[in-house]
């Protein structure tokens, strides 16, 4: 007896989100701006270190629009940072902020090299292992330095935010996704950032906006006072 037309219509559509895994949804739904809170942990640093308890647990990311607005604070509020990036004209403006110095350096791709230094840029492995993380399907990839010594970087991306170039200032430009799991070094330190919540929702442009209080400087001059400042962490 045929099974009636309904009955598979409704089988397909059920099946497609299996189908699809970390790929092109059904509907091709993405988030197009909200926020990512990331978990961050320090795993070359000592837990019983006096500057571990300076580090920062969390940082978040605001997107809209091929922007992009990252957070981050330390020393319980002594040190901020904020990286207004914008994904389509390849530019970031990075404030920053340490005890009464307020500055804001703008960034060209040419600049980027001074505060990439650590690692080089990796050949990136992509794989088939897929995951969920903040309820957003990711999938596997493998970053490899030529560094014998420093080792290999797990990266885990997705495709459901709507972000089109959101990795072209760092050593993983060539991953083609938003990363929700990754590690990076800077400066000596290593972090590990894991996503644990994602909030889609409406954006104030705002964000995205240099901040008028902030003196504005060469990228050297930021590099030498990043340099100082996160140093203290990686002894």
């Amino acid at each position: 007896m045929p099974i009636p037309t309904s009955k598979l219509l409704i089988a397909s559509a059920l099946a497609a989100p299996f189908w699809s895994g970390c790929g092109t949804h059904l509907l091709d739904s993405r988030t197009a701006e909200g926020t990512i809170e990331y978990e961050l942990t320090f795993p070359d640093q000592d837990p019983d270190d006096i500057m571990a308890g300076m580090l920062p647990e969390r940082t978040m990311l605001t997107f809209s629009k091929d922007r992009q607005s990252t957070e981050l604070s330390a020393g319980m509020g002594i040190f901020r940072t904020t990286l207004v990036t914008d994904d389509e004209n390849e530019f970031i403006d990075y404030h920053l902020s340490l005890m009464s110095k307020r500055l804001v350096a703008h960034l060209l791709p040419r600049d980027l090299t001074l505060f990439n230094k650590s690692s080089g840029n990796p050949t990136i492995l992509f794989t088939e292992d897929t995951d969920t993380i903040a309820g957003y399907p990711c999938r596997r990839a493998l970053a490899v330095f030529d560094n014998m010594d420093e080792p290999e970087i797990e990266l885990w991306y997705t495709d459901r935010i709507d972000l089109k170039n959101p990795n072209w200032f760092g050593p993983f430009a060539k991953v083609p996704g938003v990363l929700l799991r990754y590690e990076m070094v800077q400066y000596g330190l290593r972090m590990r950032l894991n996503a644990i919540a994602i909030t889609p929702g409406k954006v104030d442009p705002a964000k995205f906006k240099v901040k008028e209080d902030f003196l504005p400087v060469g990228p050297e001059v930021l590099h030498q006072e990043l340099a100082e400042v996160l140093s203290t962490f990686s002894m």
